[in-house]
């Protein structure tokens, strides 16, 4: 029987890609494409993978999972839990794999923590606490282990190395091989159907090193030729080397996807959004502890960071930014990248003060601030947009979006700054809408290849390349040219009738929630 096999690079771009396919770097990669088709792939918005992730499982716009953030809730509550596999709220075309009874393997798909128990075999992705299993069977992980081909979790996190390349990448090739060969060992002793194995290297790296691989970073044609860049070339080597052993465990008619869950911009400035929005005086910071007060920004914050670096206290030892929320009238709610901006509203906000009669003048306001700000070094405006949540959400869970939507202009992230605006430093890459798909196999039809699809195109395509039945109304369609117009009708003419939502199971406890936040402050989402 025909499978399907996804193989996913967190943040993969066509303009870094496309470089080093003219050297020559990715020849496993070329040969899929040339088999097949290639297009940009539209990610969420809002871009970073706790919302683009969910999108690919389930087929839905964030409107209908419901995740937009790294935290569950609102601003302003006691407490705020990291997102995991149980805040998506939409059901996965896993589960509908599963209920058609094809085997499938999982690797390494952010936010599957808890594993969900499929037909098959999971090691969940994302950030992992350590104490419960993270893979389903839960012996899993002890059976790689026995085989000498264990699948390490965490790990790679880029501010750890803050300004230490060379180690950076070590890890990164270590992590790389290791997942490699595990990945490998699974497909070789699991029937499956559908196998999704994901690497996150990519990711990693354009978040450190976008002047070394980004052509669109003014220093690239620079530092590109320098060894640093060789070496950041040498990482995209082995993830192709590993692609091409991936395709050889397939056959003539198998159907391979290659994806992105969003592309990958260089940055040459950082803003901190709760910064800017003090500066506008929406937003004031709370100074309870005088010693956290001095830490909030200027000369003792800049001295704390650096010893914070230096020590390696990433995930260890948190600078807590706490915000004064009877002064405040908005805040930043998506905290993971800054692109969402909600009103601390009375009676929907735990600590809400701005009266509903104010909603949209204040929302105006804020927005007109925001999208007129100019970054006085440069006089760019960083901020591309500005959406109301109405404009962009329409689903299930529309009322829990932020209520402005904002995209970064090129060249710009919107976080990963200690002050309200500064150059990018050692953060110099953050996320874009634009990602990437290749697909081959017996269907794919390279004359009619779309030249851009959605994200959430992907959940309803692969479920119609395996022949299973959806359970979900998906916001996305079947790719005709993927899977063939008969494949295409057949599944669009039938949907089963199942009560949306994910599985059912038990969530995170509050060590494992201080653990993943832990580690979220340590890949750069939390300062």
């Amino acid at each position: 029987m025909p499978r399907v096999l996804v193989i996913g690079w967190d943040g993969a771009d066509w303009r870094i890609l496309d470089p080093l396919l003219e050297r020559g770097v990715l020849p496993n990669l070329d040969a899929l494409i040339r088999r097949g088709g290639r297009a940009v792939l539209r990610s969420t918005l809002p871009t970073h993978s706790w919302a683009a992730w969910p999108s690919f499982l389930t087929g839905v716009d964030p409107a209908d999972h419901g995740v937009f953030d790294i935290f569950e809730g609102r601003g302003g509550g006691a407490k705020q839990l990291p997102v995991s596999f149980h805040s998506i709220k939409e059901r996965t075309f896993v589960a509908d794999l599963s209920a058609a009874g094809l085997g499938t393997v999982m690797l390494n798909v952010p936010l599957t923590f808890p594993p969900p128990e499929i037909n098959g075999v999971v090691v969940a992705g994302g950030v992992l606490p350590k104490r419960r299993p993270h893979t389903f069977p839960a012996g899993l992980e002890a059976e790689l282990e026995a085989a000498g081909t264990p699948y390490p979790i965490n790990g790679m996190s880029w501010t750890t190395f803050y300004g230490r390349p060379e180690p950076f990448l070590d890890e990164v090739r270590r992590f790389v091989s290791a997942r490699q060969k595990a990945t490998e060992r699974i497909l070789d002793t699991v029937d499956w159907n559908v196998a999704i194995a994901v690497f996150v290297a990519t990711d990693r790296m354009h978040h450190c090193m976008a002047p070394w691989l980004s052509p669109d970073h003014p220093d690239y044609a620079r530092l590109s030729t320098q060894p640093l860049a060789e070496a950041a070339r040498g990482v995209y080597r082995l993830l192709d080397e590993g692609l091409g052993r991936l395709l050889d465990r397939t056959g003539p008619d198998d159907l391979v996807m290659f994806m992105s869950d969003h592309g990958s911009q260089p940055t040459i400035g950082n803003l901190n959004m709760d910064r800017l929005l003090e500066h506008f005086g929406f937003l004031e910071f709370s100074a309870s502890a005088a010693v956290f007060g001095q830490l909030q920004a200027g000369p003792m914050r800049a001295a704390a960071r650096k010893v914070y670096d230096r020590l390696g206290l990433h995930g260890k030892v948190s600078l807590p930014q706490s915000v004064n929320w009877a002064r405040t009238t908005a805040y930043t709610s998506v905290r993971s990248t800054g692109e969402g901006i909600s009103v601390n509203l009375a009676g929907r906000e735990p600590r809400g003060v701005v009266d509903p009669t104010d909603f949209d003048r204040v929302l105006d306001e804020v927005a007109e601030r925001i999208a007129s700000f100019q970054d006085p070094g440069t006089a760019r405006h960083p901020v591309a947009r500005v959406w109301r949540r109405e404009e962009l959400f329409k689903g299930r869970f529309a009322q829990d979006a932020p209520d402005l939507v904002l995209e970064p202009a090129p060249l710009y992230s919107l976080t990963h700054a200690k002050a309200m605006i500064e150059p990018a430093g050692w953060a110099c890459g953050d996320h874009r809408l634009d990602g990437v798909f290749v697909a081959a196999g017996p269907s794919v039809d390279p004359s009619t290849f779309p030249d851009t699809a959605r994200l959430v195109d992907l959940a309803p395509t692969i479920l119609a390349g395996a022949g299973a039945v959806a359970s979900v109304r998906h916001s996305g369609r079947v790719l005709r040219a993927v899977v063939g117009e008969p494949e295409a009708r057949a599944a669009e003419g039938a949907t089963s009738a199942v009560a949306p939502g994910n599985e059912a199971g038990p969530g995170l406890d509050d060590r494992e929630a201080r653990e993943l936040e832990e580690h979220l402050r340590g890949l750069g989402y939390l300062e």
